[in-house]
């Protein structure tokens, strides 16, 4: 044996004496257990227990980009013609925990506006049973059209700041609910910090209900009332009240129908529009939508939509008549290419638009 054998085993030998000496020492701590992640199916796919805890969390998330060429005629419609590119996204947050009051949730969407770039909070509110404040899409039905234009009924279409409680477990598939919201949130003073009343003026705020019934092997139905209060500063009535049905059919396999009218009255016309963004006293929506699953991934989609108008005073609002058509193909899980076309008119004003997107959500 040689002595570089001799040196190499007597080394190997000192290291197997020291390890074996080394895990026979007293009051050597033992290694710390690794908390793994676990999955969470209280609520649904996607949620895990935050280690150490007994919440669940769900992160998920939406990222779109689109083109769209719009074509914009007649008298009243002073747009140029244009080709413009969009990109937006949106992170959520959504954390939930049993409670011996019901579910504790908080739920957080911060998203990147399209315009200016900046990064906003769209959702921010905490939910305890039936009850959640903070800034929330209120109670009222806003579905319109399918697709990405979809034309939706605007007073129900709407995020703000406030309160609301939504029952949804009173058998049969029925549910209840009402809020009360901030209605000047387009103000950039008072964007996150909404005035319902201050002294000397009338207060702003948006009042909701709705009723309804889901689950069902026809489909859904629901009926939304609001109320929108101006500080109207001229002496005239702005106030807009309004009121939504929504029926949503599963007629044969694959194929779904919307239908919903609704009617919005504006007193002297100050605040409401039609869809061209002339002002109006009052407004009768009628709308019609079908989606068709022609494969897995292949869906196809229209609708129209036609809302009668009273045109309030040295205004240009007439009766208005829009639609779309389009396709839906999914590329991959969570990955879709979108096409549609638009078409929107009155009279001396009309535009048409076409829009490709591609859509990723996870």
């Amino acid at each position: 044996m040689n002595l570089k054998s001799i040196l190499f085993g007597t080394a190997a030998s000192l290291m197997a004496a020291s390890g074996a000496l080394a895990a026979d020492l007293p009051g050597e701590a033992a290694p710390a257990a690794i908390d793994y992640v676990k999955v969470c199916d209280a609520y649904g796919a996607g949620f895990f227990y935050i280690p150490g805890t007994e919440t669940c969390l769900k992160f998920s998330g939406r990222v779109r980009a689109s083109v769209t060429y719009t074509n914009n005629g007649g008298d009243l419609n002073t747009g140029a013609d244009n080709v413009r590119m969009r990109t937006d996204g949106r992170v959520q947050f959504d954390a939930r925990t049993a409670s011996d009051i019901g579910t504790v949730r908080s739920f957080f969407e911060i998203g990147i506006d399209d315009q200016t770039r900046n990064i906003l909070a769209n959702q921010a509110f905490i939910q305890v049973g039936y009850v959640t404040v903070g800034r929330q899409d209120e109670v009222a039905d806003g579905d319109g059209l399918y697709g990405i234009n979809d034309s939706t009924w605007a007073p129900g279409d709407y995020t703000a700041t406030g309160a609301s409680v939504l029952v949804d477990k009173l058998g049969g598939g029925f549910y209840v609910g009402a809020g009360l919201y901030g209605n000047n949130d387009t103000e950039s003073a008072t964007l996150n910090r909404p005035y319902i009343w201050q002294s000397s003026e009338s207060a702003e705020y948006q009042a909701s209900v709705i009723i309804g019934v889901t689950g069902q092997s026809w489909g859904s139905f629901d009926v939304s009332g609001i109320y929108r209060s101006y500080n109207d500063t001229l002496g005239a009535d702005g106030d807009i009240f309004g009121a939504k049905a929504t029926v949503n059919l599963k007629l044969v396999d694959k194929l779904k129908l919307r239908a919903w009218a609704a009617y919005q009255d504006g007193g002297d016309g100050i605040n409401l529009k039609n869809i061209a963004g002339y002002k109006a006293e009052n407004i009768t929506d009628l709308a019609l939508a079908a989606s068709y699953q022609v494969s897995d991934p292949l869906a196809v989609y229209a609708g129209v939509r036609y809302q009668i108008v009273d045109a309030a005073v040295s205004s240009n609002a007439d009766d208005f008549v829009y639609g779309n058509l389009g396709v839906d193909y999914q590329l991959a899980p969570g990955l879709n290419l979108q096409g549609e076309v638009d078409y929107g008119a009155q009279d001396d004003w009309n535009q048409l638009a076409v829009v490709t997107r591609l859509v990723r959500v996870w």
